[in-house]
């Protein structure tokens, strides 16, 4: 009779349980968007249709949008697949919007594939704006590696150390796992203060994995450590975005990060561009970075593309280094910038 009475007791639970999960997403209740974790900037993006939802990426490019440059830059796109590989070899330039978003000109990817040659390599661009290591991981797996590059070139951080709303991506990935009852997202807390988008011991094992995955399928990496001309204006403008707390200093977070990148040097297969330190040999003529001291100008643009074709022709430079060969091909590739210099507005541009 216990027995009996106990399971009815169950079943009713379990049915208005099974109710509740219902009624919450038939009416969406409980329903996780990317904004509700990277606050404005997401939510503007894709009300203004650059970005459609992904379940696996959290978002993605809207596709279709300015096809012209999306053929000069040789953009990938999560829902296309990409042609097999010919005889060329091929470089996939994985990134975020550092290495995709131009107020002129065309992405460093574009100008790596000059430097490098049509005949002898393909330079395919991976990059999304706002994308972390987090996401990229999850997309060398789901679609890139299967493309077979020689040499993926990896341009992460920024996005990993800017602060949420309250849940990293790791947290926000087990969220919106397919299966997951929105009973238990209502329950969910979110972080105070807000966090990290990826914590530094994610970013590193982000990193790792990337490069673990790209060796073994035969492939070689690039991890570039990311330039930046810091002002104070940058870092009030991080604080009323919401990316920074007003208590942290941005210059010193950005180093905790290109830290992590440089640990990498040395390893086999790995190569360390260490893109921060040339830069600011370059010095400040032509200006190499846009007013948000973290996008390129198109003079910029130039020069990490001549780095990156330096660096996997020669070797150069694999330590993090600014050997002479490195910088003057940067150097060159400015001369040329000054004489050739584009007003053709790229895709879109950041906000700064």
């Amino acid at each position: 009779m216990f027995l009996k009475k106990a399971g009815l007791v169950l079943f009713g639970v379990s049915v208005a349980l099974l109710a509740g999960e219902l009624l919450l997403r038939a009416i969406g209740f409980g329903q996780l968007t990317p904004q509700l974790s990277f606050g404005e900037r997401a939510k503007e993006a894709l009300e203004q249709g650059y970005f459609e939802p992904d379940q696996t990426l959290f978002w993605k490019p809207r596709a279709g949008r300015n096809p012209r440059f999306q053929r000069a830059a040789n953009l990938v796109h999560p829902d296309a697949p990409i042609a097999p590989r010919g005889a060329r070899q091929r470089l996939i330039v994985l990134g975020d919007s550092c290495s995709r978003l131009v107020s002129s000109g065309l992405p460093y990817s574009a100008y790596a594939q000059v430097e490098l040659g049509s005949d002898d390599w393909e330079v395919l661009n991976a990059s999304v704006p706002g994308y972390s290591s987090h996401q990229g991981l999850r997309w060398l797996q789901s679609q890139l590696l299967a493309a077979d590059p020689d040499v993926v070139a990896i341009y992460f951080g920024w996005n990993d150390h800017w602060r949420t709303t309250g849940r990293t991506d790791r947290e926000y990935e087990r969220l919106i796992r397919p299966g997951r009852l929105r009973l238990l997202n209502l329950l969910s807390r979110r972080s105070d203060p807000p966090p990290f988008r990826v914590p530094p011991d994610e970013y590193r094992e982000n990193l790792q994995s990337m490069i673990d995955e790209v060796i073994e399928a035969g492939g070689r990496v690039v991890l570039i450590a990311a330039p930046h001309r810091f002002a104070e204006k940058n870092q009030r403008h991080y604080v009323a975005d919401a990316q920074l707390l007003p208590e942290d200093d941005a210059p010193a977070i950005h180093r905790s990060y290109l830290d992590i990148v440089r640990e990498f040097g040395g390893r086999e297969g790995v190569a360390v561009l260490g893109a921060d330190v040339i830069f600011d040999t370059l010095g400040e003529t032509p200006p190499l970075f846009r007013n948000d001291g973290v996008h390129l100008t198109e003079a910029g643009q130039r020069a990490m593309g001549a780095l990156i074709a330096e660096q996997i022709r020669s070797g150069t430079g694999a330590d993090g280094t600014a050997t002479p060969a490195l910088l003057n091909a940067a150097r060159r590739a400015l001369a040329a910038s000054n004489a050739n210099a584009s007003g053709d507005v790229g895709e879109y541009s950041p906000p700064e």
